[in-house]
C-alpha cells in the first residue's frame, strides 16, 4: 500500500468536506441572484429621492432663464407651513381619506359577513363586485365624468325616476368632494372586501359553535365573536386602503381639476399644478416631502393605535 493511499482522508470525510463547501457557495446564490435587481432598483428609486430633497431647498424654476436661483435652505418648507392653499389641501385629504376608507370599510364588513354564506349565486356575485378594481383610475373617471353629467348624465336620470330632484354632482362646490368619495368607494370597496372575506373564510368554527351553545345572537356573536378574531386582517386591509387613499390623483384630476373653487383640491392636485403647471419645482419637492412626513406620522399613529406591530409578533410567535 502506497504512502498516497495511507495519507488520503477517507471518501465518506471527503464527500462532508465538499457538502459543506457547496452549501457555503449556496447561501451566497440568493444575494448575487438579486444584486443586479437591487442595484437597479436602488439607483432609479434612491437618486430621484435625494435629488428631490436637494432641489427643495433651492428656488429650482427650469422655465426661467437662470434654472437656479441659488440655495433658500429651509424657506420653501417655511413658506409650506403658512400655505392657506396647501394646508387646505391638507384638510380635504384627511377629509377625503377618513369618509372613503371608512365608508368601504363598513361596506366591506357587511359584504364579506353576506358573501361567507352559501347561497345560490354568491360566487358570480363576488366575481362581479370585484370588477370596479380591476378597472384603470383614468376609465373610471371618464365612465362617472359621463354618469354624473348635469344635463345627460345617466345618475339625474335615475335620480328624475324616483322623484327626486338632480344634483349638479361634481359641478357644485357643495356636492363636489361627496361625489368624489363615491366614486373612489365605488372603486375600492372590493379591494378591501376581498382581503376582509378571506380573513372570514378562515375563521375557526369552534368559538362560533360556543357562543351558539351559550345562546349568544347573530349581532353579539358578530360583535364579541367575529370582529375581535378579524382585528388583524382589518387593520391590514384599513392600512393599505388608508395609504391609498391619501395619495389618490388620477380620478379626481381627470373629473374636477381639485375644482370647482378648489372644493376638491386635495394634496396630489396641488402638488401636481404647483410643479407641473407654475413650474416652482423647489418649493413643489418641499411641498411633497411634508407631504410625505404627514402621510408617515399618520401610519405611524395608526400602527400605535391599532397595535399593529403586537398583531404581527403574535402572528409570527404562532
Amino acid at each position: 500500500m502506497s504512502d498516497t493511499t495511507l495519507s488520503s482522508p477517507p471518501l465518506d470525510l471527503r464527500a462532508a468536506e465538499a457538502d459543506r463547501a457547496r452549501r457555503a457557495g449556496e447561501k451566497y446564490v440568493p444575494w448575487v441572484l438579486l444584486a443586479p435587481t437591487t442595484i437597479i432598483l436602488t439607483l432609479v428609486g434612491f437618486y430621484p429621492l435625494v435629488y428631490s430633497l436637494y432641489i427643495s431647498t433651492t428656488a429650482y424654476k427650469p422655465t426661467q432663464a437662470t434654472r437656479y436661483q441659488g440655495f433658500v435652505g429651509i424657506d420653501n418648507y417655511a413658506a409650506g407651513i403658512v400655505d392657506g392653499q396647501f394646508l387646505h389641501a391638507l384638510g380635504l385629504t384627511a377629509l377625503f381619506t377618513l369618509a372613503s376608507v371608512g365608508i368601504s370599510l363598513v361596506l366591506a364588513i357587511a359584504m364579506s359577513m353576506l358573501f361567507s354564506q352559501q347561497r345560490p349565486g354568491f360566487v358570480l356575485l363576488r366575481t362581479i363586485i370585484l370588477i370596479p378594481m380591476l378597472i384603470t383610475p383614468i376609465a373610471v373617471g371618464i365612465v362617472w365624468r359621463t354618469m354624473m353629467m348635469p344635463d345627460l348624465g345617466v345618475l339625474n336620470y335615475l335620480l328624475q325616476a324616483v322623484s327626486l330632484p338632480p344634483l349638479l354632482w361634481t359641478g357644485s362646490y357643495e356636492t363636489a368632494l361627496a361625489s368624489m368619495i363615491l366614486v373612489d368607494v365605488w372603486q375600492w370597496t372590493p379591494f378591501m372586501f376581498i382581503i376582509i372575506f378571506a380573513g372570514v373564510k378562515a375563521l375557526p368554527t369552534s368559538p362560533f359553535e360556543a357562543a351558539a351553545i351559550d345562546g349568544a345572537g347573530p349581532m353579539r356573536t358578530f360583535f364579541s365573536v367575529t370582529l375581535p378574531m378579524l382585528k388583524p386582517v382589518i387593520v391590514i386591509a384599513t392600512l393599505l386602503r388608508l395609504i391609498d387613499a391619501m395619495r389618490t390623483f388620477d380620478t379626481i384630476h381627470l373629473m374636477t381639476r381639485g375644482g370647482p373653487n378648489f372644493a376638491t383640491d386635495v394634496v396630489s392636485v396641488y402638488l401636481q399644478r404647483v410643479n407641473f403647471r407654475f413650474f416652482d419645482l423647489g418649493y413643489g419637492a418641499a411641498l411633497s416631502w411634508m407631504t410625505l412626513i404627514v402621510i408617515l406620522v399618520t401610519v405611524l399613529i395608526f400602527v400605535k393605535l391599532t397595535g399593529f406591530m403586537k398583531l404581527v409578533a403574535l402572528k409570527e410567535d404562532r
